[in-house]
């Protein structure tokens, strides 16, 4: 419930800010957006899967994989899929309308896609995974600019979120214990 009611007043944010300055927001073609927003998200999750499983433990890499096990794992242990899918949903559609559609309208790919990183860290743990959704907002940006709208992120950072927290979810029930994701060192 927290996190649809953060992501809902991201979007309100968001929609004041570009009626506000004025900004054109358009979702793009459809068939576009989809395609290239689905295909984002599963090139994201197999980013995302190659730092968590095949990737050497170098520091960033474990730092990643430990706020997984410490934090993400605990929070979604419990979620059953309509959750995940509301949550993912919100959140593509809240921090995509501030990030994109103000932010970067406003000031530009980069300053939107380091807001986007910072967003995401708590606390000094987490720096590391703030790089890493930096990253992952300027890949988000470019492919609002490619698809030339809206819809292609939207659908890439919903698709991508239900895959990462559905993997998370699923990986500590299956695996359980200490050899749940992210636990190689």
């Amino acid at each position: 419930m927290v996190a649809l009611v953060g992501e809902g007043l991201l979007t309100v944010v968001a929609v004041l800010w570009i009626r506000l300055r004025g900004l054109a927001v358009v979702a793009g073609e459809p068939v576009t957006g989809l395609w290239l927003g689905f295909g984002a998200a599963a090139a994201l999750a197999f980013l995302n899967y190659g730092v968590l499983r095949l990737a050497p433990p170098i520091q960033p890499v474990r730092s990643i994989r430990r706020l997984y096990r410490e934090t993400l794992r605990p929070l979604f242990a419990a979620a059953r899929p309509l959750e995940i899918v509301g949550v993912s949903v919100a959140a593509g559609v809240g921090e995509e309308l501030l990030f994109r559609g103000a932010v970067q309208a406003e000031f530009g790919l980069v300053v939107a896609s380091v807001l986007f990183g910072l967003a995401h860290v708590g606390g000094r743990s987490s720096l590391v995974f703030g790089v890493w959704v930096a990253v992952i907002g300027v890949a988000l940006g470019w492919l609002a600019h490619v698809a030339g709208g809206l819809l292609a992120p939207i659908v890439a950072h919903a698709a991508y979120d239900t895959a990462a927290i559905s993997y998370i979810r699923w990986d500590a029930a299956v695996r359980g214990g200490s050899q749940a994701a992210g636990s190689r060192r």
